[in-house]
């Protein structure tokens, strides 16, 4: 090796060590120390009277988290609520009540209130977009027949946190009883800014007595006078909430959105109209859109599977003709679901299943032509549904217990 190459070498390592130090603080300027954070992890926004914003903010209590075998009973979180202008300046303008800084990445749920959400949720979902901090993973709700403050100051059994409840509650009705979907705050915001769509987003009510929700002595009781219930879908149109989906309806709109995950359907068996439960294990949908004279035909394609849960009534259910009786059923009910859902968003017109969007995104020519007056095509469309559904499994026993015993009483033998 020259001198020169030696030279140049010396001078290069002298350049790193000089701006090691450098390299070691980048990622600390605006660290911050977790014990002057307020660490929120849950929100609710609503409209105050006066024209600005109602926030409530839950804030974990330090040390409120209990560690594994540690009884401690003190009330986990503290609500602090403001009242502001803008979003921004409420987050800002609660340092007069908060010893602390707000820290809001570990915000799991976003509730909104129900007179917010008639007025109009776009102003909400920019702050949500232009902020750093809020993560737009979180959970979003909406509180119905309830101030939206009063549900993030719940105490309910089994979860500490108000927000962890919420969160828990949200995700396993979707996935196992599907009247409800997960809707997070980027899904909202896409459907916002896309053509052809409009958003949906879960309800969550309180349920009994509202007088003891904040009361930690309810908590003593072995049934609390009172339960959240994450229940029914909001749906908007031009951001604006202008009705709910309740029930099979919620149900026959997450067919054709394709979110149903698991659900129980009571079919008719014999005289009894709900006689049968079949318990759906596998949904896939997909959606066929065309425009054809100006009409718009929609042909919604369900595959599914199921297994029998219950029965109310004698059918032998080793009998491959009764199967294919009870799918026929199965196909009616689901008909039936996506019919309601279809007729509900059609009055008024609010494309919430996306089938503008579809046209938008495979014919964008024909979707420019069409897109001023697709309120009235989309109200006047032609749903048709086909299904395809398996029941897989019977459960443990072929015949019925109901089967059994009608049985020996036609032989007269022993019950």
């Amino acid at each position: 090796m020259s001198a020169q190459t030696r030279h140049a070498l010396a001078k290069l390592s002298l350049i790193v060590l000089a701006f090691l130090p450098l390299v070691a603080t980048i990622g600390c300027w605006n660290s911050r120390e977790i014990d002057k954070l307020a660490i929120v992890t849950a929100l609710s926004i609503d409209r105050a009277d006066s024209g600005g914003f109602e926030l409530a903010f839950q804030v974990v209590m330090p040390g409120g988290q209990p560690h594994a075998g540690n009884s401690k009973s003190d009330t986990p979180f503290t609500i602090y609520g403001i009242r502001s202008r803008t979003l921004f300046e409420g987050i800002r303008k609660a340092s007069k009540q908060v010893p602390r800084q707000l820290f809001f990445s570990h915000v799991q749920v976003v509730v909104l209130g129900e007179k917010l959400a008639k007025e109009g949720i776009q102003e909400v979902f920019d702050f949500f977009e232009r902020s750093h901090e809020v993560r737009l993973t979180s959970l979003l709700l909406v509180a119905r027949g309830e101030e939206p403050d009063k549900l993030i100051s719940t105490l309910v059994p089994l979860e500490r946190l108000q927000a962890n409840a919420m969160l828990g509650e949200g995700i396993l009705s979707s996935q196992l009883w599907s009247e409800t979907a997960v809707v997070e705050i980027d899904d909202v915001i896409r459907k916002l800014i896309n053509p052809g769509v409009e958003p949906t987003i879960s309800g969550i009510k309180l349920i009994g007595n509202d007088k003891s929700a904040g009361d930690k002595k309810s908590l003593e009781q072995s049934r609390p006078p009172f339960h959240l219930e994450v229940s029914d879908i909001a749906m908007f149109k031009d951001g604006k909430l202008t009705g709910w989906f309740e029930g099979d309806a919620a149900r026959g709109l997450l067919f054709v959105t394709d979110r149903i995950h698991s659900t129980i359907m009571n079919l008719p068996c014999g005289d009894l109209p709900e006689g049968v439960a079949m318990e759906i294990i596998k949904s896939k949908t997909k959606k066929e859109v065309s425009l054809k004279d100006g009409r718009l035909r929609v042909n919604v394609i369900v595959n599914a599977e199921g297994n029998i849960g219950e029965v109310k009534c004698g059918i032998p259910l080793n009998d491959l003709g009764v199967l294919h009786a009870l799918e026929r059923e199965w196909e009616n009910a689901i008909r039936n679901n996506i019919g309601l859902a279809v007729r509900k968003a059609q009055q008024p017109p609010t494309d919430i299943f996306g089938f503008g969007m579809i046209i938008e995104q495979n014919h964008p020519k024909l979707w420019k032509s069409v897109e001023s007056r697709w309120d009235s095509i989309f109200a006047d469309a032609e749903v048709n549904v086909t299904f395809h559904g398996v029941i897989r499994r019977t459960g443990m026993r072929g015949k019925s217990l109901i089967k059994e015993q009608s049985d020996r009483q036609g032989k007269g033998g022993p019950l």
